[in-house]
């Protein structure tokens, strides 16, 4: 008797050392009395309502089961489901729960079993396994399920449909979105967001934009990388520039207008075999300044930035000038293009080296503009390089004269 005894309880010894504690502590009594059968169904009614418990479902069984763990709005995440590989974790172990279910739990509860020790060894063995992954999971936050949806590539970035959107978020969680956004600034595309960003800080309390503001410059002072600053240009709302204090600021202006100096247009082939490849770009220099555009209209530092464009404008580098017109065209005919010297005489001055792009870009924004300031300053430089354009068309297409040289007799 004793030493079946000693052989009993060592065999509880193993099976406590393969499972939870909390999975044994509720299969443990019958499980001690050789009543197997029903530690395996203590077992499995003790995941039961752990599922029920963390996912608020009053279901039971199989249905429980399907609506906490499969479906395309699982109640409980057991990752965050952006991967197929992680979709496919995700619907495994809401299988197994539900196999569980069907091929264990059910079949007990409707007929007489009476399952020896290595059955239940292998099924309580097995729940703790699965358990683990319920554990781990969780109800999946309503911020994240935002975040997944304003960084899609697809959002819609207008005033109209961010107000739209803002509309359906809940109030008690747009101070939280607003501050995850830019915690996870890097998944955002550029200027994706600006205009959202400016109505959730639009529709928090003074209070929550303070606190906002206060964390954000905190982070900006700390901030010398250019790749964290280009994010941070591309969703911030230009029009809520000034909220920042002046060091964070000037800083910051500082930063894209010594990027802005250095920046101009250079072309490479991205295969060497192979001539359709060939791209332009902005040099590495001068890709801050690409994200500033929304913004330096707005700066402290303004007239020194179109001063710095009007400078740009007048050089003999036609990559220089191309970086102008490729990524600043819209502020330099912008409000203040007919008040900066520097810009005036650049704009000029690019007319006059006879880039028919550079003219067609002026020309173009020149009439959309339809201000009549506007048009008073630049109309002779206008006007005079689209003669030169039409003269040229002229003589092209004036008929070839041989010469008596080229006579054949």
């Amino acid at each position: 008797m004793e030493q079946l005894s000693t052989k009993i309880q060592k065999n509880v010894t193993i099976i406590t050392t393969l499972v939870s504690e909390d999975v044994w502590s509720v299969a443990r009594d019958n499980y001690e009395r050789g009543s197997y059968t029903n530690s395996i169904t203590n077992s499995l009614q003790y995941v039961n309502e752990i599922v029920r418990e963390k996912s608020g479902l009053s279901l039971d069984n199989t249905k429980l089961m399907d609506e906490a763990f499969l479906g395309q709005s699982p109640k409980l995440k057991i990752n965050k489901l952006q991967t197929q590989t992680e979709k496919d974790i995700q619907a495994g172990v809401g299988y197994l729960l539900k196999g569980l279910c069907l091929a264990v739990r059910n079949p007990r509860a409707h007929e007489r079993y009476n399952d020896n020790k290595e059955v239940a060894d292998t099924i309580i063995q097995f729940v703790s396994y699965v358990l683990d992954f319920v554990r781990n999971s969780k109800q999946p936050s309503l911020v994240e399920d935002w975040l997944e949806f304003v960084f899609d590539e697809n959002f819609n970035n207008s005033k109209e449909y961010s107000k739209i959107v803002l509309q359906e978020i809940p109030e008690k969680k747009k101070y939280e979105l607003l501050v995850n956004i830019f915690r996870f600034r890097e998944r955002a595309r550029e200027n994706q967001l600006n205009n959202l960003i400016n109505e959730l800080m639009e529709s928090i309390t003074s209070d929550e934009c303070d606190e906002f503001i206060y964390n954000l410059n905190k982070e900006l002072l700390q901030c010398a990388d250019n790749t964290e600053l280009r994010m941070f240009l591309s969703i911030y709302p230009p029009e809520k520039w000034s909220l920042l204090v002046p060091i964070t600021r000037l800083k910051i202006e500082h930063m894209v207008k010594k990027s802005l100096e250095q920046a101009k247009m250079v072309g490479q082939y991205a295969d060497p075999f192979d001539n359709d490849s060939w791209e332009y770009h902005c040099n590495q220099q001068g890709v801050l300044s690409t994200f500033g555009t929304n913004s330096v209209t707005y700066f402290e530092t303004k007239e020194e930035i179109l001063t710095i464009l009007g400078h740009k404008l007048s050089d003999e580098d036609p990559d220089i000038r191309s970086f102008v017109i490729e990524h600043y065209q819209r502020v330099v005919f912008g409000s203040e293009s007919t008040k900066n010297l520097a810009l005036i005489y650049g704009i000029k001055r690019s007319l006059s080296y006879h880039d028919r792009n550079t003219f067609e870009h002026f020309k173009f924004l020149i009439d959309a503009i339809g201000d009549h300031e506007t048009r008073a300053v630049f109309g002779n430089e206008v006007a005079s390089t689209q003669q030169y354009f039409d003269n040229q068309e002229t003589e092209s297409e004036k008929p070839h004269k041989d010469s008596e040289d080229e006579l054949p007799f």
